[in-house]
């Protein structure tokens, strides 16, 4: 889609957020299995480096070839790791825009240029590794600005034999979608708006400021209006081919994002400098999933022990209980007290 003064391609960094054993990784398996099966579909898989990337660019380049990819991590930390994380996090920054060509300077005073880019970014996460992998100059960069944050702690659904959710008729559905896709991935051209889904986007894009709040999200509000135009782009395809946008596709992709929105901010509440603030949902979910939901505090502070002190545990523990979310409570073992941390009763997120 023109933009005058660029062009929007319907690409996206997606995130699914969830405490551990939440099958997040199960759930975009599923995704990335499908998207296996098209032809040409180059898939970077696990941990990518920006050195690996550059190659690949400047390979595929050379051959031809336009530089498009879908890196799938089911783990955003293996993705991110400590190796080359800050290089990859400016590559990944700079080439979201897709850019129709770009060029790059190597070390040893070379030069690749790419042609046509287009990354897709899947991957998965726990809160608390965002919280502790995710420093707050990427937040207020624009890294995490580019992603959307698919979060929840909570399942809307329980299938204990996921085998007998797989009928011939599930079977078939995906054996449909798989043929979509594959001609879907032969289109080409530009999309279209409608005057009247036009005339919406104008209005909506007047008041778009009036739905900024969280300052963590300032970067992903700063590109909705793109965003929704990108998860437009995607519904126009889903719904057939005629590239159009119409209001009703519009109207979807604002309630998708509005959904997501709900919760997005609750994805990395702990990306802040104070430590008391930073651990304060890691320390509550570790009451939260200890037996009987409650643990002592020399528990918490040897399964932190390089993370923070008795100092910044206090601090942690009396801002959950002035939010009436935990109890402080001792209890007596012969000459030893202990101090127990128990979720309240009555304590909904």
């Amino acid at each position: 889609m023109h933009r005058g003064f660029y062009s929007l391609y319907p690409n996206l960094y997606t995130c699914i957020i969830g405490p551990s054993g939440f099958t997040k990784s199960t759930a975009a398996d599923i995704g990335s299995e499908i998207l296996a099966e098209l032809p040409d579909i180059e898939m970077i898989s696990g941990r990518a480096t920006s050195w690996y990337m550059l190659d690949w660019f400047g390979k595929a380049s050379a051959s031809g070839i336009d530089c498009v990819c879908t890196i799938y991590a089911s783990e955003m930390k293996s993705l991110l790791g400590d190796l080359n994380k800050t290089e990859l996090v400016t590559l990944l920054t700079d080439l979201y825009t897709s850019p129709n060509k770009k060029d790059y300077h190597t070390k040893g005073g070379g030069k690749l240029t790419f042609k046509n880019v287009c990354i897709n970014v899947l991957c998965c996460s726990t809160p608390e590794w965002l919280t502790t992998g995710t420093s707050t100059d990427e937040i207020h960069g624009g890294f995490t600005g580019r992603f959307i944050f698919v979060f929840a702690d909570t399942g809307e659904r329980a299938i204990a034999f996921p085998e007998d959710f797989m009928t011939a008729e599930i079977l078939k559905l995906k054996q449909d979608l798989i043929h979509d896709l594959k001609l879907i991935r032969l289109l080409k051209g530009d999309f279209y708006i409608t005057d009247q889904a036009k005339a919406e986007y104008i209005y909506w894009y007047g008041k778009r400021k009036d739905e900024w709040g969280d300052e963590r999200l300032a970067g992903y509000f700063s590109r909705k209006g793109d965003l929704v135009l990108k998860i437009s782009m995607l519904l126009s395809l889903a719904h057939d081919d005629s590239l159009v946008i119409d209001e009703n596709i519009l109207h979807l992709a604002w309630k998708l994002l509005t959904k997501v929105e709900q919760q997005m901010g609750d994805a990395f509440s702990g990306v802040v400098s104070d430590p008391a603030l930073k651990y304060k949902d890691a320390v509550m979910s570790q009451i939260a999933r200890a037996p009987g939901q409650e643990v002592s505090r020399s528990a918490i502070l040897k399964k932190n022990w390089t993370k923070f002190d008795g100092v910044v545990l206090d601090r942690i523990v009396a801002n959950l209980i002035d939010a009436h979310a935990i109890d402080r409570v001792t209890q007596a073992h012969g000459r030893e007290i202990d101090i127990i941390y128990r979720v309240k009763s009555n304590w909904k997120v």
